[in-house]
């Protein structure tokens, strides 16, 4: 009678201990790729958010303009304050369109607000010169931030970290440098320059032109080889809601 042959005890042990340590790291390698593909997400979602709020960020400051406004209580506050309010940076922006003409201003006032838990807030009013009754409206930018500083700078190059200025009242400053400190990126630094002054070239008719060239040279500008007529814009309410072709504020979800 033929016997059947099999495995014996050790070898089951020896084949049972090899299939473990092969399983074992296996699920390391896997746990090590779930979890860089995590942090790898998680990243691309911080520089995704930040972008964004970058991006919301330029929209606001590269349009500052010198609008005071009146705070709830009838006091002046300045067209730009820097760590000399309630906000570490609040000032009056133009460029809010106004596609549904409803009787409000193109000009909008925005703050900053970084909260304790993190939190980077973006403020605005519907108004400009607030009654007692006037709230913000509040929008969550970003999470994770630890830390937000803003820097002024001049002309010449010169930083400050508050505004506005005792030696020059009433003027902005050449451009503002953002700094955020994140958990997710580091140190994220921005510098946005700062428009003074809009202008706005228009084409001359053809009659106006006749008339430029019998004019006399010495009182035309003929010589810039530009035949536009150069108007400044004023700063004022009605007048600026064409300036910039950005959109009104939209919520961004942290």
């Amino acid at each position: 009678m033929r016997t059947r042959a099999g495995f014996t005890l050790l070898e089951v042990l020896v084949a049972m201990s090899i299939f473990s340590v092969i399983g074992l790291g296996a699920s390391q390698m896997l746990r090590s790729m779930i979890q860089t593909h995590d942090r790898t997400q998680g990243r691309i979602e911080s520089f995704s958010g930040m972008t964004q709020a970058l991006l919301l960020m330029e929209r606001d400051l590269t349009q500052i303009v010198d609008r005071p406004i009146r705070g709830e209580y009838g006091e002046p506050l300045p067209s730009l304050m820097v760590a000399s309010g309630v906000y570490p940076l609040e000032f009056t922006r133009t460029g809010w369109n106004n596609p549904l003409s409803l009787p409000r201003s193109g000009l909008q006032r925005v703050a900053y607000e970084l909260l304790e838990d993190g939190q980077l807030v973006r403020h605005f009013w519907l108004v400009l010169d607030r009654a007692e009754d006037s709230s913000p409206r509040s929008q969550f930018l970003l999470t994770g931030i630890r830390n937000l500083r803003v820097n002024l700078v001049d002309e010449e190059g010169n930083q400050t970290d508050s505004w506005p200025d005792a030696a020059e009242p009433g003027m902005l400053p050449a451009g503002i440098e953002i700094i955020l400190e994140t958990e997710q990126l580091g140190e994220i630094r921005r510098l946005f320059p700062l428009v003074k002054e809009a202008v706005v070239r228009q084409q001359l008719s053809s009659e106006d032109a006749t008339e430029d060239e019998d004019a006399d040279p010495e009182d035309t500008e003929s010589d810039t080889g530009d035949d536009s007529v150069i108007e400044r814009v004023p700063g004022d309410n009605e007048s600026q809601d064409d300036v910039s072709d950005t959109d009104g504020p939209t919520d961004i979800d942290p």
